[in-house]
């Protein structure tokens, strides 16, 4: 059931990292976001998820990583085809593995960890999410990655309709603007009032966490 508390990270939760995926400088593509509420871009964003990653690993929660990806011929890309946004996700591209920056080895995942791959901006979209979820008897979704506005903003929309609270790491997700990435906070927001958060608050609750028991 979700839990009535103001508490940062509700009763028991589990830290869902969205999309972030490598791209490339001269890239055009959506993933390539940075405009957040934190200055110094993506790389700032990607040290900020590190921290909350660190946190959570620290606190025994498990950590599910995602990854949005579309086959080459498109057969899988459905209505993004008529996004505004460029061609994202592609199999046979460096998006089909996470962003260097970030403190997770594929190869060897740690326990608790699980990467999902997703075809739509919602994580809970067909997907396995929800069986995961189940096995450690989560409540809560701690939200970060990109974008904020599409992808971040769906899963927790998907989140919502499926009777979960989420709270968001506001620092720790960005969009291609300003205005799309305080758009993506304001519906949020207008969601669950207590799902936005900033980091602090996230990082400091999950240090005063006893761990989910499973994990």
């Amino acid at each position: 059931m979700i839990p009535t508390t103001d508490c940062p990270i509700g009763k028991t939760p589990a830290l869902i990292v969205v999309d972030p995926q490598q791209t490339t400088p001269e890239s055009n593509e959506a993933m390539s976001s940075g405009a957040g509420s934190v200055s110094g871009g993506r790389d700032a964003v990607m040290e900020n998820i590190n921290t909350v990653v660190t946190h959570a690993r620290n606190a025994d929660i498990p950590i599910i990583w995602g990854k949005e990806i579309h086959r080459a011929d498109f057969a899988d890309y459905g209505a993004e085809i008529e996004s505004c946004e460029p061609e994202h996700g592609i199999a046979g591209t460096c998006a089909e593995q996470f962003d260097p920056i970030l403190s997770v080895d594929e190869t060897n995942m740690k326990p608790a960890e699980y990467i999902i791959e997703k075809r739509r901006y919602n994580f809970f979209h067909r997907t396995d999410i929800e069986h995961i979820l189940r096995t450690y008897d989560i409540d809560t979704v701690i939200l970060v990655g990109f974008m904020t506005n599409i992808c971040v903003h769906y899963t927790a929309h998907g989140a919502h309709e499926h009777d979960y609270a989420f709270r968001v790491a506001k620092e720790a997700t960005a969009a291609p603007t300003q205005d799309l990435h305080e758009t993506g906070i304001k519906c949020m927001r207008y969601l669950q009032p207590r799902g936005i958060q900033n980091l602090d608050a996230i990082t400091s609750s999950l240090d005063e966490y006893d761990g989910n028991e499973l994990v």
